[in-house]
């Protein structure tokens, strides 16, 4: 490879011969012999493939699960996408979290929160503020937490819009504005107000009119998710068995759960959960306490409380905690190096009412694989 130098000469009259068209043809010339050797070089595109896990497409049996709260002119977003059963058996959660969200001045805006049992929190990028993960480590749900500025006064129309745009995402058709309060559902929260929307995939969305009757023959029957849902309820029996009241209603197992159950009476719900786990008894109860804003104890007033509750054999330790709106109670037993803990969480008079129902199921327990 050579290199061409051609100096730049300034002048008034021509002192070649050579016409400039020529001049240029012969370096054009020198310049393609120059490369002649050079290797070749070829293009070929070759097509992205982007797979529905990296996309975060969700399938026709998912449901998302959204949260809003406002404040000081944003809206704040907390969303959920996965298996059905999973996210309604979120919803119960979700709520008494989201009875813990607060804005404080010192915090400039920003939320803060006490964190259930079994949630792992992860930093945020970009617009998400935080993601949440529930459930086992190895496939959680994952909870983002995000917020937009509101760009209406008219909140229902901002409403709308958003629901819209998340139906567009699991695949189904826009709603109008008649159907808004059959789609989102307000809560009271203390002072805030929580407004929740699920969204069920194509599969399942009961506002998606013909979805599932386009699918099936002509005359058939429609079907019931209920009669072909798989999910275990009440309990997992590989695990644990018990005797739960009759009024108390099974919920899915999932995640961390072994044990689900819960009960709603007018305004008022409790939810009852086992759960294999671990930790310092002080620092749990503290956190429990913080849930529902009781201050912390000590080691030696946490002794005082306790009291001792029989289960299979078992001698565990039960704790009752009453808030100024929401109670636990849990029972704590320890099975070689597992701790299983039995709670009750929820409506203070609601809670005061279950007690002696509370402790006969946790006496019935019987842990599976002593």
């Amino acid at each position: 490879m050579f290199h061409l130098q051609v100096p730049v000469v300034m002048w008034r009259h021509s002192i070649f011969s050579v016409p400039l068209t020529s001049l240029s043809l012969c370096l054009l010339w020198l310049g393609l012999a120059g490369c002649r050797e050079s290797a070749k070089i070829e293009r070929t595109r070759v097509p992205k493939t982007v797979t529905s896990a990296a996309t975060g497409t969700p399938n026709a049996n998912d449901q998302m699960l959204v949260a809003m709260m406002r404040h000081a002119g944003k809206v704040w977003f907390f969303k959920a996408v996965g298996p059905a059963a999973q996210i309604k058996s979120l919803r119960p959660e979700l709520q008494q979290f989201l009875q813990t969200v607060q804005f404080l001045p010192a915090h400039h805006g920003k939320p803060s929160w006490e964190l259930p049992e079994g949630w792992v929190q992860k930093a945020g990028s970009g617009m998400r503020f935080a993601t949440l993960e529930i459930g086992p480590t190895a496939e959680p749900l994952r909870l983002s937490v995000s917020s937009l500025s509101q760009t209406t006064d008219d909140w229902n129309q901002y409403l709308l819009s958003n629901l819209n745009r998340w139906r567009r995402q699991m695949g189904l058709g826009p709603l109008g504005s008649e159907t808004l309060s059959d789609a989102v559902e307000v809560i009271a929260s203390g002072n805030q107000k929580i407004w929740f929307a699920a969204i069920s995939g194509t599969a399942g969305d009961p506002l998606q009119t013909g979805s599932q009757s386009s699918a099936l023959p002509a005359g058939h029957p429609p079907i019931s998710r209920q009669a072909t849902r798989s999910e275990q309820l009440g309990f997992d029996r590989s695990q644990l068995t018990g005797k739960a009241p009759e009024d108390w209603q099974p919920g899915p197992i999932t995640g961390m759960r072994k044990g689900h159950f819960s009960l709603e009476r007018a305004a008022e719900r409790i939810d009852i959960t086992v759960i294999p786990a671990g930790g310092n008894m002080l620092a749990n109860v503290n956190r429990w306490r913080g849930q529902i804003h009781l201050p912390p104890t000590t080691e030696a007033d946490l002794e005082k409380s306790l009291q001792p509750i029989q289960a299979a054999g078992l001698t565990g330790k039960y704790v009752k905690l009453y808030g100024p709106q929401q109670a636990i109670l849990a029972a704590i037993f320890t099975t070689g190096k597992t701790q299983w803990f039995v709670k009750l969480k929820g409506n203070v008079e609601l809670a005061k009412r279950e007690e002696p129902e509370f402790e006969a199921f946790a006496r019935s327990l019987q842990f599976k694989g002593r």
